[in-house]
């Protein structure tokens, strides 16, 4: 009976090991790469008002932590969290909200690789630095309404 569980922690891959030949600074690492990401803007419409309620998103439709992700009452968006390495460089702005706050708004797709900055270094471990992008003012158009585009056809006689 001994030798079967012998034979099963071997092949499960339960070994015994010194702590003198373990390199803790080296040993097994738990986590997945990762940076910091920190993005400014500020959500506004075709006239320059803002717009609440405006999503920001990253490459591949990851989120920001703690629905830091969204525009505020001026349209002021402080997003932040930790992401995959590489995704900081192309952002999405999406309006969830339908007709609230002003009407349906058509995402933006962006590629802010110009605008990213890094503001610490990594640990060369899973840890790959911090960044931080801001982009001033983000303008967003309106959904056309069918409707609307024909009956402004049918004004000018097109």
């Amino acid at each position: 009976m001994k030798r079967l569980i012998f034979f099963l922690m071997a092949l499960l891959g339960f070994g015994a090991v010194s702590c003198d030949s373990v390199d803790f600074e080296v040993a097994a690492e738990y986590g997945c790469p990762h940076v910091n990401f920190s993005l400014k803007a500020r959500v506004v419409d075709q006239a320059g008002t803002p717009i609440q309620g405006i999503e920001v998103r990253l490459k591949g439709d990851h989120r920001f932590d703690n629905k830091t992700g969204f525009s505020d009452y001026m349209g002021n968006i402080d997003a932040y969290g930790s992401v995959w390495p590489g995704s900081q460089y192309e952002v999405v702005f999406v309006d969830d909200d339908g007709e609230a706050n002003g009407g349906q708004f058509e995402s933006i797709e962006l590629d802010i690789t110009d605008k990213v900055r890094q503001t610490e270094k990594g640990d060369d471990r899973w840890y790959e630095g911090s960044y931080i992008a801001e982009l001033g003012d983000v303008t967003m158009t309106l959904v056309a309404d069918e409707g609307n585009e024909e009956s402004a056809e049918n004004e000018t006689g097109e």
